[in-house]
């Protein structure tokens, strides 16, 4: 398809809230009450001045303007607006220039170099180039001083950058500047007292070492040296096409790091974020919260593949380990064996031996199914994705990974179309996990999509547990990603279970350990629910809403409403969702939260044309659990003889959702009835 792409000249207006990530860590409510004021004037500023928000960055933004003058005076608008309570520590970089917008993306130099200036910035400045200044310089309501000559990474000539002086901002002083800069502008003043400072620091460590434990101090340090997030490959082929490629070693290298127990490894999901990025080696580690970047380049022609990677130190750039790989692509699998075994080298991780045999498998000698392998994992739930495995299966018998991705296609289609049933579904996909365990019996994802099988078409929770516990002791970080699922749903059997803390002890790992990933936010807002901790559910997806701007947050908050019991709110959550999603307003899980809002909105007619909605689509399909979610609208509205009904042929049509039953708080109106509890003993709970 060919890109639609314009250009027109701008003044660019980079934002950033100075220590957001930390603040995020240390107190998630003051840092929502941070972002909403910051948004708010923004959005407000913004408007006034006949602007445009481009890009919303969590902490930051990018806006463009037609002139220089309304810029600044939204700068200066936004900075005084800021300072009242909460007090939003914001730093500001201008620069004017030709954009280009392509696919709907803003490209060029010109949004590069704003970037950049806005990095040197501190708390309440508001910085800007040399090009802005000639446009306001005969403006005598800005009052500016130069700075003196940058220069900044990946721009070709030094730059003269101006600070804004007017009443309230703050100019910073040149030495006690640093940011995306070719070096610190701050090492030569500093470099004496630095090298004293060593000296010293190396005499007490050497007198402490006398009395420390050496072996102690070591331990407790290994936690934070030990990490390391892969960003994503580049594709360096000719060919676009093979960008699948690039994405596949990366994946690949993650795999094997993941078996790695003593390793810290960021998810691809968080490091996926960072593609295209422009932010500097320090700024991606402190964000991912690790100390090591692997970064890395891929090129395919015909046999031949050549693979360039690099072990970066993201606190002090310093390169660890880097090497070029020339081979042919039967090699590909040692090259991988060997990156994960290098990076744990330089990190001074050790490898038990099992877990080094376990690196260095080699699940197929046919590069022709691997490289179609590597190619479905870009397919979504369809023909092709399914046809492409049968193919790679076909190339080679002994394929693991894609006997369990097919069994992992036809859970996906048992929950989301409706042309089979929960027996068929298990059919198709249980030959294909035992086949795939039978030929590699430490394939992660297999014992992780076993489990999930185990729990969602079986409610058999012990099964699904005995999986689990072999799928962690396997990828000890949690992860096992087989080209189409990172999340193990592993907090869903626990809370599914009734097993909240546990959950809650989960889910917060994951959050820490997955900040990119909203998926992660939403989970822990249910078990701070599920813990009798509502305050702070909503206080986690306020703050998920605000860091990914994502429509899926305003049904989640619906959804937490409900459980809380305000019904209005829900309701108009739903509707904004709805908004954004028409389509969504046909799956029974949304049309349930609608029912009930309505019903206790007093609005009974719209609840009542939901009920039969959900009538006619458990007749046609138990995909998405109609029946279920139809028996907890009759509960949540006080009929328990109709929800027991509904119930009943949620257990006879085997809907997925029934494993949910025991903790479903909706239903707590029937719990005490005999009914209920005898469908509980159905599916097997206690």
């Amino acid at each position: 398809m060919q890109q639609q792409h314009h250009r027109h000249l701008a003044a660019i207006l980079f934002t950033d809230i100075v220590g957001y990530t930390a603040l995020m860590q240390e107190n998630e409510q003051k840092a929502v009450e941070l972002i909403k004021h910051y948004n708010a004037s923004l959005n407000k500023s913004v408007a006034i001045h006949e602007g445009k928000v481009l890009n919303y960055y969590g902490d930051g933004s990018l806006c463009t303007f037609p002139s220089a003058t309304e810029a600044l005076n939204c700068a200066i608008e936004l900075q005084k607006e800021l300072q009242s309570d909460p007090n939003v520590p914001l730093r500001i970089g201008l620069h004017i220039g030709e954009v280009l917008f392509e696919d709907g993306k803003a490209l060029g130099d010109a949004i590069n170099i704003a970037s950049r200036i806005q990095s040197l910035g501190q708390t309440n400045t508001i910085l800007f180039s040399k090009e802005i200044y000639d446009k306001i310089r005969n403006h005598p309501e800005f009052t500016s001083v130069s700075l003196g000559q940058f220069e900044f990474k990946n721009v070709d000539e030094p730059m003269e950058v101006f600070a804004l002086a007017n009443e309230g901002l703050i100019v910073p002083k040149k030495e006690q500047m640093s940011g995306k800069l070719k070096y610190d502008l701050s090492k030569k003043k500093k470099a004496f007292r630095r090298n004293f400072i060593i000296v010293v620091s190396l005499i007490i460590f050497l007198v402490a070492g006398i009395f420390l434990n050496i072996k102690y101090f070591n331990n407790q340090n290994s936690t934070v040296e030990k990490s390391v997030a892969v960003l994503p490959f580049i594709n360096m082929s000719n060919d676009l096409q093979q960008e699948y490629f690039a994405e596949g070693m990366m994946d690949e290298i993650l795999n094997r790091l993941y078996k790695i127990g003593s390793l810290n490894v960021v998810s691809r999901t968080s490091s996926m974020t960072y593609r295209d990025t422009k932010k500097t080696s320090k700024e991606i580690a402190n964000e991912l919260g690790v100390s090591n970047l692997l970064e890395g380049s891929v090129q395919k022609e015909g046999d031949r593949i050549r693979i360039i990677v690099q072990l970066i130190n993201g606190k002090t750039d310093v390169h660890l380990w880097s090497e070029t790989y020339d081979r042919k692509f039967k090699d590909v699998f040692a090259i991988q064996s060997d990156i994960a075994q290098q990076i744990a080298a330089a990190l001074k991780v050790k490898i038990d031996p099992d877990t080094k045999s376990r690196i260095e498998y080699i699940p197929t000698e046919n590069t022709s199914a691997y490289n179609l392998y590597l190619l479905s994992r870009q397919e979504n739930l369809d023909e092709g994705w399914k046809e492409l495995l049968e193919k790679v299966i076909q190339l080679d018998s002994s394929f693991a990974p894609a006997y369990a991705d097919l069994a992992f296609y036809w859970l996906l289609r048992g929950i989301y179309k409706g042309d089979l049933k929960p027996a068929q579904v298990l059919d198709s996909a249980l030959p294909l996990l035992r086949r795939s365990i039978q030929l590699d019996s430490n394939l992660a994802s297999a014992h992780n999509y076993l489990a999930q099988a185990r729990l969602w078409f079986e409610w058999d929770f012990n099964a699904a547990e005995k999986e689990w516990e072999k799928f962690f002791k396997l990828s000890p970080s949690g992860i096992a990603f087989s080209g189409i699922v990172w999340q193990d749903n592993y907090q869903d059997f626990l809370h599914a279970s009734g097993k909240f803390h546990e959950a809650l002890d989960f889910c917060l790992r994951n959050r820490d350990h997955d900040k990119n990933n909203y998926g992660n936010w939403i989970d822990l807002a249910f078990s701070y629910y599920y813990t009798n901790q509502p305050d702070k559910a909503l206080i986690i997806l306020d703050s998920a809403s605000l860091l990914f701007k994502s429509p899926d947050m305003v049904f989640f908050r619906a959804w937490l409403f409900c459980y809380l019991g305000k019904y209005q709110q829900a309701s108009d959550n739903l509707n904004k969702y709805f908004q954004a999603f028409p389509d969504d307003r046909k799956i029974p899980r949304t049309e349930a939260w609608s029912a009930i809002s309505y019903f206790k909105t007093g609005r009974p007619d719209e609840g009542e044309r939901i009920v039969e909605n959900l009538r006619f689509q458990s007749k046609k399909s138990p995909v998405g659990s109609p029946a279920f979610y139809l028996a907890m609208v009759y509960a949540a509205t006080g009929k328990a003889e109709p929800a027991l009904q509904w119930l009943q042929k949620a257990y006879a049509d085997h809907e997925v959702e029934m494993f949910w039953l025991k903790v479903e708080p909706l239903f707590e109106p029937i719990r005490d009835q005999a009914g209920f509890q005898e469908i509980l003993k159905k599916i097997g709970f206690k």
